[in-house]
């Protein structure tokens, strides 16, 4: 099967938002074993958008659409779907039910224009979409599909995964690749790929790498599941402990497993790193049973004449105030000190953890605007936090 994207929106052409979702589909249609024909980004316009679904009916089995079905009036993929068709759109009363109940669970009123995504059309069938408004469709015509979701990328996701695939997946054939993604954290891109160059150049299974903000990501396709697996096997052996999981794994998730098999919980103070440790770790599940609670403070007044490990022993004083049943203390402390421009400040950081066992503490130094500076170091800070962890938990625990 052949695809065409098509991802919808004004804001997506005047350059005020990067079109994420054309990636992430890429790379389902991948793993599906569906040939992407080509990405094409339309403007609101009911003409432009119009015209591309015809070319797109021309060279593809599968078209997909992302954005373009809100309750407003620049709001135009339903009309031109229907146009392309020439099928009438009504409102589905089921539908439409459904959307004033989504308000009504958050004690609003659903505002009369969005009775516009309660619409459908013959052909169509609808999508759910649990945390959003805008229903999605799958179009079944003349040996063509369309699939047409929201623009905001949370609901995209996973209306994709949870709603679109398995409609579709009936209909793809046996092409299917197999892929998996491991995640490592603590080297750099370049590092990663030295380590498994040989793998790479293979050039099968593909193996490639990729950086992202959670560390850097290696990624496995094959036609055979059983090949992906012996490869990422290897890969997990050279890498060792820097893989800290797969795609369904978070980076907070891995920081924060260690310590629930430890039954240890933790407190964390940051100083001038943003909280970024403390967001990370505060989204997850686990930290309901890992987490005391978080600090975080802005540059302190003392940091420009105190060392780094003297700001670490204040904040882990603070700690041990604030936060009296964390078992584990961790203080994430920068001082930055001004450069020449802002692209030279020079950034001390000091990760200091203090557990039941002892205390251990790691130091870097960089020179980067503040922001990457603490972009950073809040990885340096997950990756030492997770193998003290690991190594404390490998120590104390049997097996």
């Amino acid at each position: 099967m052949r695809a065409v994207v098509l991802s919808i929106g004004s804001e997506l052409l005047d350059g005020h938002l990067t079109d994420t979702n054309a990636t992430f589909l890429a790379q389902e249609l991948t793993g599906l074993g569906v040939e992407l024909l080509g990405v094409c980004q339309v403007g609101d316009t009911l003409e432009h958008i119009l015209r591309a679904l015809q070319r797109a009916w021309g060279d593809a089995e599968l078209i997909i659409t992302t954005g373009g079905i809100g309750p407003t009036a620049d709001d135009l993929t339903r009309e031109a779907i229907a146009a392309l068709l020439g099928e009438p759109v009504t409102v589905d009363p089921e539908l439409l039910e459904q959307i004033r109940a989504f308000f009504a669970a958050r004690g609003l009123v659903m505002p009369e224009q969005n009775a516009k995504q309660a619409w459908l059309i013959p052909s169509a069938e609808p999508l759910p979409n649990p945390i959003g408004t805008a229903p999605g469709w799958l179009v079944r015509r003349d040996g063509h599909f369309i699939v047409t979701m929201p623009g905001v990328p949370r609901e995209m996701m996973r209306m994709w995964r949870e709603q679109a695939v398995p409609r579709l997946i009936p209909y793809l054939g046996g092409g299917a690749i197999r892929s998996v993604t491991l995640k490592t954290i603590g080297l750099g891109e370049s590092a990663v790929e030295q380590a498994i160059a040989d793998l790479v150049a293979a050039g099968y299974p593909v193996v490639a790498t990729y950086a992202k903000d959670d560390g850097v990501h290696v990624r496995i396709t094959a036609q055979a599941a059983a090949t992906v697996a012996r490869v990422a096997q290897e890969i997990r052996s050279r890498l060792g402990d820097h893989v800290y999981g797969d795609e369904a794994t978070s980076l907070g998730a891995a920081v924060l497993e260690p310590l629930l098999r430890l039954r240890w919980r933790l407190g964390v103070v940051e100083v001038d790193s943003g909280g970024r440790i403390s967001n990370l770790l505060v989204e997850e599940p686990l930290a309901r049973d890992t987490l005391v609670g978080c600090l975080v403070y802005p540059c302190w007044p003392a940091s420009d004449t105190l060392a780094p490990e003297a700001l670490a022993q204040e904040a882990i004083a603070l700690g041990r105030a604030n936060l009296e049943r964390a078992d584990c203390l961790y203080a994430v402390v920068i001082r930055m000190t001004p450069g020449a421009t802002p692209d030279h400040t020079r950034g001390e950081a000091i990760l200091w953890l203090e557990t039941p066992a002892g205390a251990l503490e790691r130091r870097h130094q960089v020179t980067s605007p503040a922001s990457e500076i603490r972009r950073r170091v809040s990885l340096w800070a997950a990756e030492f936090l997770r193998l003290a962890l690991l190594q404390q938990a490998r120590q104390h625990l049997p097996g």
